[in-house]
């Protein structure tokens, strides 16, 4: 008998947090104190109400047979309605629902967390067919039972006792087993049993038969993963519109609850199987007069098709997973809600540029297969909201097995590797704020750091701490643009050492966004040449803080997060924005980095990593290759690149650098991710004035004092500095003009080093001598290279200065830049 005065109202609306609907129908009430007053008349007694008439057919039996013999019929009762659950308990708890996990515009499904895959559906959005085909299948008397079936259970146990059980149908009723998957559990004795059709005639006369069927169709387990009816549908037949069944597919999903691994229509051994027990399904449908024969007929006759068992896909696997982290927090730490809860998560991933991510870490690997290199991850981030839009945590997901690939292993947010020279802005960063410039002067000479060493010796085994530059070379006095763009390691560590500090450079760190702990009493100097490893993630947050003019933003992975109701519960919006760092600072370091992606200024890096607009670069090597690093940003992207291997492995030394690997594969994905975003540049502060200072101009150049120009200085350009920091003092290194045999006036230098340790005096003076010997020219210093000693006398006799040169350009293996003439100084007049 069809419910049919059953309401709108009595459903659940496809959830189980709310309020749940009690009202009853005059003909649910009517059809309910028919059955009672039958059941009272034929097992009342003096206890009265509606649970004395339950000694009735199986209860009968049960009762007559044992309890009432044993115990009495009121110890009998007591003993099967102890602590017995109420019939609330069957819609109290929420049923789990997948979390599902989008990308940003909420449209491409990235991943499902489930504990159980389902999801809700309302009773109106089952069509009446698979209504009729399910409670054929399992309980031909719902619209008129009680909650259990007096006749079936007879049956069954006729059946059972003669052993001539068909196997296709049992005693309980749909509510009977909604009662016993929600409340009782599946113990295997003839209390559980007695308890569970107690509870199933109380929870008809709790609830519609509409909201039992609609708990029933969300709780059922149809097999392959797929609990409810919704996710069978969309698991068999790929159908997540339940209208769209045909009868056929309605009659096989209604029939694989009752033996769902058997009746899987996914393995080819149970098709058989599936096909016998759809046309039962119809033939019972045929007997409730739901269908006519011949439909029966035509939907027996169809050939079982199915989408086939679902793969469990991923996209942008290390990605979600960092989506999972961010999602527990939101939700207090509960990591179970996250797979229980049914959310909607929109995450912050722009599928676009995921997918340019992807490919370009894949071809660059591959293409560097020859110098041993296996492995690389990437990280975008908006560095003006701190969503962040592409993650490839590593190059292949998938491949487990090579131990230099690790594939699962998320290289770019849980792996720590070393950042090499990449770290050095922290320690410039640091300098700035101290009262350092653009302009400020270090002498790059090769120099003891450790002050234990022979003073009259500098060879490498002599030395404490004696860091080397990657080319080997030493350049003398260079300015703080010129040891960035150049990537020079001694000016960086006498940077640290004599205008940052250890301690306050780690501060720096962490104020931009590095989370790994540094412990400066074990780091000391090396720190500013990324001897400490960081998470390639926090890298690009951290250098999104000079994109964002000084502005951090914590990164985010999630947009918005709905739960199963549709309701809001977390947004990304009026998140903080705290400013770490002056607005100056961060444009005046950002205008240093600009150098490094432009020819016309950095003859190192230049050719390798321009993008064709204004953007902002470092690379970092480590001393042992095994990690290279790029991070680099516009103003509406900042993205950090890392390349090596999981397992530690060297990569090769030969045709290879942060340039030519990170440095090139960051170049390519910048392109072709922001070919739809117009170029843009940076907007200077009101805090930041120009100035010109003593420093050769140039890529080449830098060397000078970094002073305000004298009339003997025989070079200047122009600098940035935080207003009030200009130099004041004018150039006292170029001392003296000096004759030269052959008619020519050199000028000569004395460098001031005045900031710099007394100890590091004698690493300057061997230096310059050195440089007056001919040595460390490189192409560079040949008109100033004369010491102020040979002006003091008459016809001084000097060491020949070499002809200069262009400084070598390295040879790599995917093109040479093309060479540029080395500039003229340009003279003071």
């Amino acid at each position: 008998m069809k419910d049919v005065s059953a309401r709108p109202q009595d459903t659940f609306g496809g959830g189980y947090h709310g309020r749940i609907a009690r009202s009853k129908t005059t003909h649910d009430h009517a059809l309910r104190r028919g059955a009672y007053r039958s059941m009272r008349r034929r097992g009342g007694g003096a206890l009265g109400g509606w649970r004395l008439a339950l000694p009735s057919g199986l209860f009968a039996l049960i009762f007559a047979t044992g309890a009432l013999l044993l115990l009495g019929a009121g110890a009998a009762f007591a003993f099967f309605t102890e602590d017995l659950p109420s019939a609330q308990d069957l819609a109290k708890d929420p049923l789990p629902q997948s979390t599902k996990v989008y990308d940003r515009t909420g449209a491409e499904l990235l991943y499902q967390f489930s504990e159980e895959n389902r999801e809700l559906v309302a009773y109106d959005e089952i069509p009446q067919i698979l209504v009729d085909a399910t409670v054929a299948a399992e309980d031909k008397s719902f619209w008129s039972n009680p909650g259990v079936d007096l006749l079936g259970i007879v049956r069954a146990i006729v059946s059972d006792v003669t052993n001539r059980g068909s196997g296709q149908g049992g005693a309980s009723t749909i509510t009977q087993q909604l009662v016993k998957q929600r409340i009782v559990g599946s113990e295997v004795s003839i209390k559980r049993k007695i308890r569970e059709a107690i509870l199933a005639v109380e929870v008809t006369n709790t609830y519609s038969k509409r909201q039992i069927l609609e708990l029933y169709f969300n709780q059922i387990y149809y097999g392959n993963q797929a609990y409810g009816v919704k996710a069978a549908a969309q698991t068999y037949f790929g159908k997540s519109d339940l209208s769209k069944l045909t009868l056929a597919e309605a009659a096989l999903l209604a029939g694989l609850p009752q033996a769902p691994s058997v009746l899987d229509p996914t393995q080819a051994d149970n098709v058989d199987r599936a096909k016998d027990r759809r046309a039962y399904v119809l033939s019972q449908m045929v007997d409730t007069g739901a269908i006519k024969q011949g439909a029966a007929d035509g939907a027996n006759a169809e050939t079982i098709k199915v989408a086939g068992p679902p793969v469990a896909t991923i996209k942008a696997p290390h990605f979600v997973f960092q989506v999972r982290n961010q999602l527990t927090q939101i939700l207090g730490g509960d990591e179970a809600a996250v797979s229980r809860g049914g959310y909607r998560v929109t995450t912050t991933l722009d599928m676009t540029k995921q997918e340019i991510g992807e490919r370009q870490v894949k071809e660059w690997v591959e293409r560097l297969h020859g110098r041993n290199v296996w492995n690389a991850a990437l990280v975008s981030i908006d560095p003006r909201s701190g969503e962040v839009l592409t993650y490839v945590g590593s190059v292949d997901y998938n491949n487990r097995d090579d131990p230099r690939v690790q594939g699962q292993f998320d290289v770019a947010g849980i792996g720590v590797r070393q950042p090499g020279s990449s770290f050095k802005m922290f320690n410039y960063v640091t300098a700035l704020k101290n009262g350092a410039t653009a302009a400020t002067v270090v002498v790059d000479a090769r120099t003891d750091f450790g002050g234990k060493a022979d003073p009259t010796r500098l060879s490498p085994a002599a030395c404490a701490y004696c860091p080397e530059n990657a080319d080997l070379q030493y350049h003398g006095p260079v300015t703080m643009r010129q040891a960035i763009r150049e990537s020079r390691n001694v000016p960086a560590v006498r940077f640290l050492a004599e205008y940052s500090g250890i301690e306050a450079t780690i501060q720096t760190a962490h104020d931009l966004g590095i989370t790994t702990d540094i412990d400066p009493t074990t780091i000391g100097l090396s720190l500013t040449l990324g001897a400490k490893e960081v998470h390639l993630a926090d890298m690009a947050s951290a250098y999104g803080v000079l994109a964002n003019m000084g502005v951090r933003v914590t990164p985010t992975y999630v947009l918005k997060v709905e739960d199963a109701h549709g309701k809001v519960v977390w947004e990304h919006k009026d998140y903080e924005q705290k400013r770490v760092l002056d607005a100056g600072i961060a444009w005046i370091m950002t205008d240093i980095l600009k150098d490094t992606t432009q020819p016309s200024k950095d003859f190192i890096f230049g050719s390798w990593t321009n993008i064709g607009r204004v953007a902002a670069l470092k690379t970092g090597t480590t001393d042992n290759l095994k990690d290279v690093y790029s991070v680099g940003y516009v103003p509406t992207l900042v993205t950090g690149v890392w390349m090596g291997n999981s397992n530690g492995d060297r990569m090769s030394a030969v045709d290879f650098a942060s340039a030519t690997g990170p440095g090139q594969l960051w170049r390519d994905y910048m392109k072709e991710a922001l070919a739809d975003t117009p170029s843009s540049d940076w907007a200077r502060p009101a805090n930041v004035v120009s100035g010109t200072v003593v420093s050769a101009p140039g890529a080449y150049g830098g060397f000078g004092s970094g002073l305000a120009p004298s009339a003997l200085s025989p070079f200047s350009m122009t600098e940035w500095f935080i207003k009030g920091t200009e130099p004041a003092k004018a150039d006292d290194w170029f001392v003296a003009g000096c004759p030269q045999p052959d008619g020519t006036v050199k000028v000569a230098m004395k460098i001031n080093d005045t900031r710099a340790p007394a100890a590091f005096q004698r690493y300057t003076d061997q230096w310059v001598r050195d440089a007056i010997a001919g040595k460390h020219t490189y192409g560079r210093y040949t008109w100033n290279l004369v010491s102020p000693d040979a002006c003091a006398t008459p016809t001084p006799v000097l060491t020949p200065v070499p002809t200069r040169t262009p400084v070598p350009t390295p040879t790599f293996p995917f093109g040479t830049p093309t060479p540029r003439p080395i500039p003229t100084p340009t003279k003071k007049p």
